[in-house]
């Protein structure tokens, strides 16, 4: 029994080297790593201010960056593909593409394509949101009112001067939510008045009596900040006041018609006398 097993032990050893020899029993080779890609910046949600174009940073491994149709079409090689809220918007052979955006959300999206612009399989790509305003990226937004006064007696006819911080006014239509831009809702006396998309002074044109001014930021979408930003002014108003009022002559020409008919009868009468 000892002769048997150690002649099925042996051909044991032999099957096990002719499986080695030929492979069959070979550690498994690891495929190459494939391409991948990241955006470095901006971060997600980032605000872009001062409407600056929008710039990205991205990098990628296991793949070279070359032109359009620079060679033939390898899983390897190609370029990047960019799309903007869905929409393609170009292509990008650098690792950065600067791309100039409305005020807004937006949703950027980077795919990594071959030579010949085919996606590779599988897909590589990657995405960012950000949101871009006209206005500054930091900083909260200020208004105050620079003249008149509080309290300040006026005219009929006045003008407002104000001051507004860290917030750029724009006209009207622009999406709502969009961070420090927007407009100034006027308010008088309780009721809306009307809204400024500029920063020249108010001017306002008021009854005798006393009133209450308030001006606010408002978004593009009419909605107050949070926290709200706002200004008021309690002025009063005298009609004419630092006018000057015009010369009403009629009396005096008046007394002039009677003093003339007066010397007229007088001169009639000495030249009955003389006669």
């Amino acid at each position: 029994m000892v002769g048997v097993n150690r002649t099925a032990l042996i051909l044991v050893c032999v099957a096990i080297g002719l499986l080695g020899g030929s492979g069959l029993m070979a550690p498994n080779v690891r495929a190459a790593p494939g391409p991948t890609l990241s955006i470095v910046s901006p971060a997600n949600n980032a605000i872009v201010g001062n409407g600056s174009p929008v710039a990205i940073v991205f990098a990628v491994t296991n793949f070279n960056l070359t032109e359009p149709d620079a060679g033939p079409s390898t899983p390897d090689s190609g370029h990047a593909a960019v799309l903007v809220d869905g929409g393609f918007a170009e292509t990008s052979s650098t690792n950065t593409v600067v791309i100039p955006l409305p005020s807004g959300p937006h949703s950027i999206r980077l795919q990594l394509v071959m030579n010949n612009g085919s996606a590779l399989n599988p897909d590589v790509t990657a995405s960012v949101a950000v949101m871009v305003t006209r206005g500054p990226a930091t900083g909260a937004p200020g208004l105050s009112i620079v003249s008149p006064r509080e309290g300040a007696l006026l005219g009929t006819d006045s003008t407002v001067s104000f001051r507004v911080t860290n917030f750029v006014l724009v006209p009207a239509g622009d999406p709502a939510g969009v961070p420090n831009e927007g407009r100034i809702r006027v308010r008088l006396d309780g009721a809306n008045y009307s809204e400024l998309t500029d920063a020249a002074p108010l001017h306002l044109n008021l009854k005798d009596g006393p009133h209450t001014l308030t001006l606010e930021l408002i978004d593009n979408g009419g909605q107050s900040l949070t926290p709200a930003v706002a200004a008021t002014l309690h002025i009063s108003v005298r009609a004419l006041l630092g006018r000057v009022q015009p010369f009403d002559a009629t009396p005096y020409f008046a007394l002039a018609n009677v003093l003339l008919g007066l010397g007229i009868v007088a001169a009639i009468y000495r030249k009955l006398e003389v006669d």
